[in-house]
């Protein structure tokens, strides 16, 4: 099973990465090839975190491809941690950890971790040598997506 991970130091608090990382909905309008990103049964658990089904459509036209994967997430606010875990759609199991954690400068690290296994080992040979390019593209979209939401964000010295 691949395992991918990126650790990127973020310009922003990690209040505001965490913000972003857990606005699944609002996925559709910054990640992509993701055409839908839906939310629901949306449930407080017993120890204060979040529970959620999340759907989300990647398309990608050029090779006809449109996937529906649903996951299950746990999103834990007080560690800055959004959790989700999929046997849906064209994987057989994935499994995406995203860690927030508030640096002293005020600014914040992320760590996005991707372990996954496709149903097709076509379709897994294929992306297998760019899905570490994804993995680090997706990053970079949150970056993006806090400076449309917080302005530009001072250099990190």
């Amino acid at each position: 099973m691949p395992t991918f991970n990126v650790t990127r130091r973020m310009p922003y608090s990690a209040d505001q990465m965490y913000a972003v990382a857990e606005d699944i909905a609002a996925y559709r309008d910054f990640v992509p090839l993701l055409r839908r990103s839906n939310v629901r049964n949306r449930v407080t658990l017993a120890d204060g975190r979040t529970g959620l089904d999340a759907e989300l459509v990647v398309t990608y036209k050029k090779l006809r491809i449109e996937e529906t994967t649903n996951s299950r997430v746990i999103l834990d606010p007080v560690n800055r941690i959004v959790h989700a875990h999929s046997e849906d759609g064209p994987v057989k199991m994935l499994d995406s950890v995203c860690k927030i954690r508030e640096l002293p400068d005020g600014t914040s690290e992320i760590d996005f971790t991707i372990d996954y296994t496709l149903k097709s080992r076509s379709l897994q040979f294929l992306l297998s040598g760019m899905f570490d390019l994804v993995v680090r593209k997706i990053v970079t979209c949150f970056e993006e997506r806090a400076r449309e939401l917080y302005g530009p964000a001072p250099a990190i010295s």
